[in-house]
């Protein structure tokens, strides 16, 4: 005895639709990476990780009473975002941000010799003055010369996962 399930063909061609969709998911995946580096701006914005976490506050963002990793802008205004068919991506091509994002410990990454050029100054030895000539001197400095604290701001949530995944459903359900 044969089974018939009505309405199979017009299952059987969503199914097929559907399938045809994932294979180029362009306007979700666009939709997605934007959203991504928006969030990474977001944490410059308001000197937060992902998570919502407050970043440490940097030597310089404290004594100009400014803002942490935004000096120049350089490392913000290099955010972006790729996609594919089937994948999203945001984020930054800046050398340093790496160290930015995970930190780094004094001297993590060696030393490196340097020539400095000391300008004329007088100076005060044993309570009476003298003069310095202008000079070079060659140092070894650590790399980076200081502990570089963590301050995170590329990451995913357990919401953002969420919502992401919302975006995919409802592209798919357009096929």
């Amino acid at each position: 005895m044969p089974i018939k399930i009505e309405g199979a063909e017009e299952l059987i061609y969503k199914l097929n639709r559907m399938q045809d969709k994932a294979k180029d998911m362009s306007p979700a995946m666009k939709k997605i990476s934007a959203t991504m580096a928006t969030k990474i701006r977001m944490c410059f914005k308001n000197q937060r990780d992902p998570e919502g976490n407050a970043w440490t506050k940097s030597h310089r963002a404290e004594r100009d009473s400014g803002m942490s990793l935004a000096d120049t802008g350089r490392l913000k205004g290099s955010i972006n975002y790729k996609y594919t068919g089937t994948r999203a991506a945001a984020g930054t091509n800046v050398k340093y941000a790496r160290v930015m994002h995970f930190g780094a410990k004094k001297g993590a990454f060696g030393s490196h010799n340097v020539t400095q050029t000391v300008g004329p100054f007088t100076r005060t030895r044993k309570g009476r003055q003298e003069r310095v000539r202008r000079h070079t001197r060659k140092r070894t400095v650590l790399s980076p010369f200081g502990d570089v604290p963590s301050r995170k701001f590329v990451g995913m949530t357990q919401q953002d996962r969420d919502n992401y995944l919302k975006i995919i459903k409802e592209e798919l359900e357009k096929a």
